[in-house]
């Protein structure tokens, strides 16, 4: 019979350890300070953004329309950074998307139709119209109860407290562990709980409005722009989420000229504000845009068809079209 991990009978081997408690416990300290710096974990929101879809100095990692994997940059250093598809290369996986993209003309030529889209009138109404949608949609939603979740952290603390006190007046250098290990173990564990009591209310907040005005979504569309427009390690995440995947296919040209190389995606500005939106909580201003995505309060992203534009956009120097399809 397998027994569980509470009935395991322990013994200190100390003499089997390749490293000293003292050393791996630094250890520890120092891996979990790289994490606090930069990733997920990272305390800067700034740093915290995981992009492993884009390059450091490019806003866009284009996806192949060949055959649907991300490129790569083929002259990676210099004004001639450049997008090709290894599949194409290697003659494998049928791709015939060959050829090589200036990285720099691909950024251009998509900022250029986002630019020349978001702030025409048709757009601005319809995005108003799926804010209000999804604003009223959230301020109907349930408000479910965190009691259940507090009880049991408070009761989490009383036995913490209570496995503290019976380090008074203990002797033996392995039960004393024993009783710091089994604190460090409730500690995650109520961490974690408190973790999901902050996610519980936050799915809980209602928006503190219910309507915007096109001038209240023309203003967090400036901001918008104004983000694209700095440091491409903030820039590109919330491109990405305004964009979603940038395809580059070559379409027949007329006349039996060479291929013409397009780039195709879809402009959805609904996660891009939620993305900017993000700083509702215990301890920021509530601000209407972050209830526009589910990803961590717990809303309806639903489908906005009507602020949804399909964009089609040659990738040639000088061309002036906004991509509209």
């Amino acid at each position: 019979m397998k027994l569980l991990e509470d009935q395991w009978l322990l013994r200190e081997s100390p003499h089997l350890r390749i490293l000293s408690a003292d050393l791996a416990d630094a250890v520890k300290k120092k891996l979990n300070l790289a994490a606090q710096s930069f990733g997920r974990k990272a305390t800067d929101r700034n740093k915290r953004e995981f992009r492993p879809e884009v390059y450091p100095k490019t806003l866009i990692r284009p996806i192949c329309g060949g055959c649907g994997h991300p490129m790569i940059l083929g002259r990676s250093s210099g004004k001639y950074q450049s997008f090709f598809c290894r599949n194409a290369l290697s003659c494998i996986k049928g791709c015939t998307n060959r050829g090589y993209k200036s990285a720099k003309l691909i950024d251009d030529a998509v900022l250029k139709a986002v630019s020349a889209t978001l702030f025409t009138e048709e757009f601005t109404a319809a995005l108003t119209a799926d804010v209000n949608s999804l604003l009223a949609e959230a301020a109907s939603r349930p408000q479910g109860s965190t009691k259940r979740l507090e009880n049991a952290i408070a009761a989490r603390e009383r036995q913490i407290a209570r496995v503290n006190d019976q380090l008074v007046g203990m002797e033996g250098d392995a039960a004393i562990r024993s009783i710091v290990a089994k604190v460090k173990e409730l500690q995650e564990d109520l961490d974690r709980m408190r973790e999901e009591l902050v996610e519980q209310r936050r799915r809980s907040q209602r928006p503190p409005i219910t309507r915007v005005k096109e001038k209240d979504v023309l203003a967090e569309l400036n901001r918008l722009r104004d983000v694209l427009q700095s440091d491409v390690g903030i820039a590109a995440p919330v491109l990405h989420a305004l964009t979603g995947d940038v395809v580059l296919e070559a379409r027949p040209a007329k006349n039996g000229k060479r291929p013409e190389m397009v780039a195709k995606f879809t402009i959805n500005a609904l996660p891009a504000l939620a993305a900017m939106g993000q700083g509702i909580g215990d301890d920021a201003a509530p601000t209407p845009w972050g209830y526009l995505h589910d990803k961590d309060l717990g809303g309806t992203a639903a489908p906005a068809e009507r602020g949804q534009v399909e964009m089609v956009v040659p990738l040639k120097r000088g061309h002036g079209s906004d991509g509209r399809e």
